[in-house]
């Protein structure tokens, strides 16, 4: 929940008027994660849209896809460990990233959100001010 904090205050907050849209994974991964317990209001930003995944299809299909994304910028190298699924992380997508059998437009990702936070503060001021390009490239 640290992460989530950190991007809405820190990312979001002061970048009001970026172009931009973050979309939020929620699943269990602590015996006290629950739906129930899901903290919507941490990231309170329209650009925000949240989903809670129970069977964690999402941090399962990233967890397993993850070396096959090539991020331009970069990705964390770090992957987390005894776990099935991708969770407290980012990926960051420039604007034309595609959605099909395979993600395009990955610019970086990393694991936790706050270990890199700083690459990922990075890479977000490069794709909020125009420099980012489809290939990922300025």
């Amino acid at each position: 929940m640290n992460g989530a904090r950190w991007v809405q205050n820190d990312l979001l907050t002061p970048n009001r008027d970026a172009d931009l849209r973050v979309f939020v994974v929620w699943f269990r991964m602590y015996p006290g994660d629950a739906k129930s317990r899901w903290p919507r209001e941490l990231l309170r930003d329209r650009r925000v849209v949240q989903r809670w995944d129970e069977p964690r299809n999402a941090g399962r299909w990233f967890f397993d896809h993850l070396s096959s994304l090539r991020p331009s910028r970069g990705g964390d190298g770090v992957f987390p460990q005894r776990v099935d699924a991708l969770w407290d992380s980012y990926l960051l997508f420039d604007r034309d990233a595609a959605w099909t059998n395979m993600p395009t437009g990955v610019m970086s990702w990393g694991y936790t959100v706050l270990r890199t936070r700083g690459k990922l503060l990075e890479d977000f001021r490069f794709a909020v001010s125009g420099r980012a390009t489809p290939s990922g490239r300025d």
